[in-house]
């Protein structure tokens, strides 16, 4: 994965935990749906790419 990547999943995490301190809810489902979401978003994006080539 790259640099963006990671970037990316920290600051979900981030954006998540500061939500949830503030609303008091650590509901990880969302959390969990948006993060599934990004990953599965990242591998079609490279697999479409290698068919590309």
């Amino acid at each position: 994965m790259s640099k963006t990547m990671f970037s990316l999943i920290a600051g979900i995490l981030v954006a998540w935990l500061a939500i949830s301190l503030f609303t008091k809810e650590f509901d990880g489902n969302y959390l969990f749906t948006l993060l599934i979401g990004v990953l599965l978003g990242y591998q079609a994006k490279k697999i479409e790419k290698k068919s590309e080539q």
